[in-house]
């Protein structure tokens, strides 16, 4: 077991809603691409490729003196879903949590139904989250966009 990270879709949200803790885990995504002369073909200790995702255990803070965002890349810090969740009850006073009620044949959790304070953002009868962890994701994007 671990602790899951938010996805890159929910990094570019919480950078536009100023999260600025200081995190060890970071995504940059590239805008351009850029070839290393010394490696033609691609590679290179400087060389990407325009769309590409890159994770690293570096630390970041968003919008901060080592956010080396610019025209060519975009960094986002990319916490855990437990601690985004933590930042949105004590800074911005969102509770998000999720339950699941009903069981498979196997007798396993389903259907997974997240809530925002205390409003479902979907019904256990849906089908929508097979995961705790993918409602989650939902509700804490719902969260950010309260903010």
């Amino acid at each position: 077991m671990k602790d899951e990270r938010i996805t890159l879709e929910t990094a570019k949200l919480l950078k536009e809603k100023n999260f600025e803790l200081l995190i060890q885990g970071l995504c940059t995504e590239y805008l351009t691409t850029q070839i290393d002369p010394e490696y033609p073909d691609g590679g290179g200790p400087f060389g990407w490729v325009k769309g590409t995702v890159d994770f690293s255990n570096d630390y970041i803070k968003n919008n901060s003196e080592n956010d080396y965002s610019n025209e060519n890349y975009v960094m986002y810090a990319v916490p855990t879903q437990s601690l985004l969740a933590r930042w949105l009850r004590e800074v911005h006073n969102i509770q998000v949590y999720c339950y699941s009620s009903t069981r498979n044949g196997k007798g396993e959790y389903r259907d997974y139904v997240v809530h925002v304070n205390l409003t479902p953002i979907n019904d256990a009868r849906d089908d929508e989250f097979q995961t705790y962890e993918e409602a989650f994701e939902v509700g804490l994007q719902v969260a950010l966009d309260m903010i």
